[in-house]
């Protein structure tokens, strides 16, 4: 089932519009950086000052902002051996438990990248070389990684009310795990 197929809800409609663009456009802009940064490099010899900070940066949104569309879609790496073998009631107590088990884990890095935000912002901890504070980045982070845990928590709440309309993947659309 593709992103373009899924979305039947309001909510789960404004979140793949959302999240999918931002993360598209800062995996463009670091590949367009990339591509910048060599160009300059090794044919002006005049290199981007501070280019390997801004593709931490862009990295990090790149992760984070998909982190909710990779809960959403039930995309995370996953051994499928086991899973394989359940049906019918089996199988929704491994959903159910692994939609649970998703959920605090990522409430847990959410609260552990807040509690790193916290300290970064008490610091004043600026990058190495464009000085940029490095607080608000880590505190969006912190949120996205939230909103993560709150997408397992709504597809948990949904499964066990019987109101699930994705089904996860199976091991003919998931590809090589």
């Amino acid at each position: 089932m593709s992103p373009r197929e899924a979305p039947t809800r309001p909510a789960q409609a404004w979140s793949l519009r959302l999240f999918g663009p931002i993360a598209a456009a800062c995996l463009f802009g670091m590949m367009a950086l990339t591509f910048a940064s060599v160009v300059a490099r090794y044919f002006l010899d005049m290199p981007i000052p501070g280019d390997g900070e801004m593709q931490s940066f862009l990295l990090g949104f790149i992760i984070f902002s998909a982190l909710p569309l990779v809960t959403y879609m039930q995309r995370h790496i996953a051994v499928r051996s086991f899973a394989a073998l359940l049906k019918g009631r089996a199988l929704f107590v491994q959903r159910a438990f692994v939609l649970a088990a998703t959920g605090i884990g990522l409430g847990f890095i959410g609260y552990l990248i807040l509690l790193q935000a916290i300290e970064l912002q008490e610091e004043g901890a600026l990058s190495t070389y464009l000085n940029i504070p490095e607080a608000p980045f880590t505190y969006i982070f912190a949120a996205l990684s939230g909103v993560a845990a709150l997408v397992a928590f709504a597809r948990l709440y949904l499964l066990l009310s019987g109101h699930d309309d994705v089904e996860p993947p199976d091991a003919e659309t998931a590809g090589p795990e």
